[in-house]
């Protein structure tokens, strides 16, 4: 094996390590020592391909931030209202499947990312889009949906990271029973504005 194929194999070693420390610990719970640990590498491999704590972290969140993209990606969602569930459906899955998808949503809930820029704007436009289409009257502006779906999504990332805290809430089927209630949220988003019949 090359020297320049098993150095990158070691960084993405340290940066997976660092993914899983970070989500579980947070910035300031997760140690070198314990990414070394993890990682099954020296402090030199760390320092190596790292200067600190902080390239490190970087290092996560852009991985996490590819890998939403790459989740929301694979999700082809649908136009409308719709799509935008569909993607809230994708960022949660990818949130409980992907320890640098998590790493990267607690380090920006802690101020050292911006995971939310992978995925937000994109979520607002294609809600403020549908909302011109298809002249939705729910009694909500795009901001509006935008923020409670955002906040769906923070859940999902609770959810995602201490599930049996959380089994009292969400029940034994979170992913289930958060899809119903996307669904149930989705007939709401879609109703179609109240038109004035002829002759009224």
């Amino acid at each position: 094996m090359a020297r320049q194929e098993r150095a990158e194999q070691t960084r993405q070693r340290i940066v997976e390590a660092a993914a899983s420390e970070f989500a579980g610990h947070g910035y300031d719970g997760t140690s070198l020592h314990g990414i070394v640990r993890t990682a099954g590498v020296t402090m030199g491999a760390l320092t190596f391909h790292f200067r600190s704590k902080s390239a490190l972290a970087d290092a996560v969140q852009e991985s996490g931030a590819a890998a939403t993209r790459a989740a929301l990606d694979a999700t082809a969602a649908a136009p409308g209202f719709q799509g935008a569930l569909e993607t809230v459906l994708a960022l949660a899955g990818a949130l409980r499947t992907t320890p640098s998808v998590r790493a990267a949503a607690r380090l920006t809930r802690e101020g050292h990312g911006g995971w939310y820029d992978c995925w937000a704007p994109g979520l607002r436009d294609a809600l403020e889009r549908s909302w011109y289409e298809q002249r939705a009257d729910s009694g909500l502006t795009p901001l509006a949906v935008t923020t409670l779906l955002s906040h769906v999504v923070l859940g999902a990332e609770a959810a995602a990271s201490t599930p049996e805290a959380l089994r009292p809430v969400t029940g034994d089927a979170p992913d289930e029973n958060l899809a119903q209630a996307l669904k149930a949220l989705g007939t709401l988003l879609s109703r179609p504005a109240d038109t004035e019949t002829c002759g009224a």
